[in-house]
């Protein structure tokens, strides 16, 4: 009823300003322009309007425009500011810090709903607990009296051990007693058997037939034992190969496929390549083994003509040698030769001194004297000549001469090869570069293995560094999705990679575990729940790698009211303006999100709204 006089009121209100007179050329613009439009004092009676029930355009007297679709905007009229010069400002400030405070003691509160949610649950467990108080305080009780009753019936059952420990001992007597009379006539009862079946056991090669059941026995149970341990493995066989069945291998045999199909022509590749290098190789190492050999075959001419050189530089060195000895020995003989001439002469001189006459050659012409003198020692006495012999200078003088000459003629005919060295100069150059060649084949495949090596190492340290930030992230962020009241440590996700040595060759297993629910696969889970998953999944990435904003199309169509309010509470703590303005305490930034949903429990968390409608008068 209330509602109605309001709605009246507005509408006395349009009627009052359309009774104001205009010029009528302008009738049109301004129907068009105000319309259907409901003016109201404030912007509570605004909201009521506008907001519950049937939808209308509304304005207030200061200016602020609430249309049908929810969008408000403010005016220009400044009867706000009017009335705020009522207020002193240290009261408007003191307020807007109290407005602050409420607010943020309200974000921590959360929504009404939750409250409600909190409060209902809370009562659930007292009232669980309680009527666990009644029920343990009657189990106490019939405890109390099932004690009292056992310690009776202990005492009696003592009395009752006294009386029965004698009878006890007799019949313990006479089982013992007993036990002896069965063990001397089983005793008995084996040799008879023994020896009725004597000749069975001596064609079965047995002692006796004790032994052959034993044997009998003992294969039984082992025929037990193999049959069971091999119907266990039937079965464990059977369970793997329903659960291969069941599992999507195809997909994953496909990417295997591929990924096999890329790296065999990578190493097809990687093959040419290495072929190509090691024909190369081959062909410098031929052509290195070659120049080795020919080099050797020169070193070996080489060393011969050296032994050659070096044994004639020997004969030359005796030779020499030996022409040095009789140079020695001439030079000895000639000195004596000077010595007796200087005799000679002073015997002359001392025979013309005292007018010795000597006996001269008859023909001195004929002789080749140093001073035109020649004696004849024939005529002279032996006894004075016995100290002397003859003179084979001259002879000894040819002598050597011819063979200085025919040395000299061997070591002129014996001369080597001067160009065996630079031959081998050649050969060495060569060899040098054929291995400079080869060294650098080496180095270019080095380097080509190096940098694959390198960019594999960076494309596996790129993703596990990726890889580790969004798995540390995943378990607190789907924490966040799935904790409430009662469940205040939420649920558990993980990712786990199928090969860590190459993770490209295998893919990432995501694991999912709601609170209250046990290890389940990802495709037995409930819808609601794989979208709490995948969107701790995408806020994970976000966190690595951030994106300017996101754009959410109908994501809780799948979830509940609760989990709705949940995912809505984790998006405005991470798109508001103070997760925005400071970075939260996991160090994750904020983001901005547009987010497109029919549920009012979601879009009543926005910070602005934008509805979208039919127009029906347009169609």
């Amino acid at each position: 009823m209330r509602k109605f006089e309001k709605r009246a009121a507005c509408a006395n209100a349009f009627c009052v300003l359309n009774i104001h007179k205009f010029d009528p050329a302008l009738e049109k613009a301004v129907l068009f322009v105000v319309g259907n439009t409901l003016v109201c004092d404030d912007l509570k009676e605004a909201k009521v309007l506008s907001w519950t029930g049937e939808r209308f355009k509304v304005v207030t007297v200061d200016g602020i425009l609430l249309s049908k679709s929810g969008t408000m905007t403010g005016g220009t009229s400044g009867g706000m500011e009017a009335r705020s010069n009522k207020w002193d400002d240290k009261k408007i400030e003191g307020l807007k810090k109290k407005k602050e405070q409420f607010e943020v003691e309200l974000e921590e509160l959360g929504s009404i709903r939750e409250m409600q949610l909190k409060e209902s649950e809370t009562s659930g467990r007292n009232s669980g607990l309680e009527k666990k108080i009644q029920y343990g305080d009657i189990e106490k009780k019939s405890i109390e009296d099932k004690l009292k009753s056992l310690k009776q019936e202990k005492k009696n059952i003592k009395d009752r051990i006294g009386h029965i420990i004698p009878e006890v001992q007799k019949l313990k007597d006479a089982t013992d007693k007993r036990n002896k009379d069965i063990t001397k006539l089983e005793k008995r009862i084996n040799e008879i058997v023994d020896r009725l079946f004597k000749s069975f056991s001596q064609s079965v090669g047995v002692a006796n037939i004790g032994e052959y059941k034993e044997n009998q026995l003992k294969a039984a149970q082992n025929m037990a034992e193999e049959r069971l341990s091999l119907s266990n493995q039937l079965a464990k066989l059977k369970y793997q190969l329903e659960y291969e069945r069941k599992r999507d291998v195809e997909s994953r045999i496909m990417k295997l496929e591929s990924s096999i199909s890329s790296l065999e022509n990578d190493l097809k590749l990687v093959h040419k390549k290495e072929a190509e290098v090691k024909l190369a190789t081959e062909k410098a190492s031929e052509d290195v083994n070659r120049w080795k050999e020919e080099v050797k075959e020169w070193k070996f001419k080489l060393e011969e003509c050296e032994k050659e050189i070096q044994a004639w530089k020997k004969q030359a060195s005796d030779a020499a040698t030996s022409i040095s000895k009789l140079n020695r020995q001439i030079n000895s003989k000639e000195t004596q030769i000077n010595h007796l001439d200087d005799r000679k002469v002073e015997i002359i001189e001392k025979c013309d001194l005292e007018h010795v006459e000597l006996p001269l050659v008859a023909d001195a012409m004929e002789t080749d004297s140093s001073n035109g003198k020649e004696f004849d020692f024939s005529q002279l006495n032996r006894s004075l000549l016995h100290d002397r012999r003859p003179s084979d200078r001259e002879k000894i003088e040819a002598d050597f001469k011819q063979k200085i000459d025919a040395l000299v003629s061997e070591i002129e005919s014996t001369a080597p090869n001067l160009k065996a060295l630079d031959q081998y100069k050649t050969l060495q150059v060569k060899e040098k570069d054929v291995t400079e060649e080869f060294e650098l084949a080496r180095k270019e495949e080095k380097q080509v293995a190096d940098a694959y090596n390198s960019v594999k190492q960076r494309r596996y340290e790129l993703f596990m560094e990726a890889f580790n930030h969004i798995s540390s992230n995943i378990a607190r962020i789907y924490k966040q999705l799935t904790k409430s009241g009662t469940h205040p440590l939420g649920g558990t996700a993980y990712l786990n990679l199928e090969n860590e040595d190459d993770p490209f060759l295998h893919g990432i297993k995501y694991t999912a575990m709601p609170p209250t629910k046990r290890f389940r696969d990802m495709e037995q889970l409930s819808g609601g729940e794989k979208t709490v998953a995948a969107l701790a999944l995408l806020f994970s990435i976000h966190s690595y790698r951030p994106s300017p904003f996101f754009i959410l199309d109908e994501v809780d169509a799948a979830l509940d009211n609760l989990n709705v309010a949940k995912v809505a509470g984790f998006i405005r703590s991470k798109s508001c303006d103070g997760a925005r303005a400071s970075q939260d305490s996991e160090g994750s930034s904020g983001f901005q999100s547009i987010v497109i949903s029919l549920k009012d429990s979601f879009y009543h968390k926005a910070e602005a709204l934008v509805g979208v409608y039919r127009d029906s008068d347009k169609g």
